[in-house]
């Protein structure tokens, strides 16, 4: 049964007393990854004989709005050059794809990119990026061996000519000490160069992997900033309200969601499709 059909059942429990209803309401929303906090909160403050599906609608809307940005529009605010953008998130999140993504973007825009290839521990992944840089046209950092990554960004850092450098991160669990321990030297690295760097913290995160999600962006948050996420693989249907309550929650902003497996697959979260989805 769909998001919104569990809904209507539980509109018929409500007939069946409001105590009745609101559990109803509760188990739905915390099944859909909204968390214990927010769907006890969002199922108290349903009003009598009111229509959930509008309530819901209004409520999320009023979460989501204030932190929904425009990824061209905070670019364009940004103005250290170069600009230094981290990326980072977990194995199999998208994240080689989202910065060929964000590259093309900001070339599309008039600005040059260099990206630098901090994936060290992980041939694919450097073969990967380094055939995306081939075919945006951007100058490629990296090194042939498992390399110190802090170190390769210290030298593309220094070496960098080009308005934004891309920095990509090895993907990692938050729980393995060692690799979350290495992400965080290689921001000391950064900072030591440009003390405002890095100018952008992003966070891919997979939409489908539920209430993981929220974890994961609560343990790269506390090692440095999230200035925000991109989505990708996004489900309205399956798991809409992990993203609900990391923007209730942690406050991160969203910055666009990744569409496709192309290029030009990448566009700014619309609330009212994501909603639509959610609600169908």
């Amino acid at each position: 049964m769909s998001f919104f059909g569990k809904l209507k059942s539980a509109i018929q429990k409500l007939r069946g007393g409001p105590d009745v209803g609101i559990s109803a309401l509760e188990d739905i929303l915390i099944e859909a990854d909204f968390g214990v906090d927010l769907a006890e909160k969002l199922a108290a403050e349903l009003p009598t004989n009111s229509d959930v599906g509008v309530y819901l609608t209004s409520k999320l809307s009023s979460i989501l709005e204030p932190l929904v940005l425009d990824f061209k529009t905070v670019i364009d605010a940004i103005k250290a050059n170069p600009m230094i953008i981290f990326m980072v998130g977990v194995n199999g999140c998208g994240k080689t794809t989202t910065i060929a993504k964000l590259t093309h973007l900001l070339k599309s825009h008039g600005r040059s990119v260099d990206i630098a290839a901090c994936d060290t521990f992980r041939v694919a992944a450097v073969d990967q990026l380094s055939c995306w840089a081939e075919k945006l046209g951007c100058r490629m950092f990296k090194t042939e061996s498992a390399r110190d990554p802090s170190s390769l960004v210290f030298d593309a850092m220094k070496a960098t000519r080009s308005d934004v450098l891309m920095v990509d991160t090895a993907g990692r669990l938050p729980n393995n000490s060692n690799l979350m321990g290495e992400l965080s030297k290689m921001y000391r690295v950064a900072s030591k160069i440009d003390s405002t760097a890095p100018h952008m913290n992003i966070i891919i995160i997979d939409a489908t992997i539920g209430q993981n999600a929220v974890e994961h962006v609560r343990a790269f948050h506390d090692i440095h900033p999230i200035t925000g996420l991109i989505l990708t693989k996004m489900d309205g249907h399956a798991k809409g309200g992990t993203i609900i309550r990391i923007a209730h929650e942690l406050h991160v902003n969203i910055l666009g969601v990744g569409t496709g497996e192309s290029v030009q697959d990448f566009e700014m979260f619309s609330i009212d499709t994501f909603l639509r989805g959610l609600m169908e």
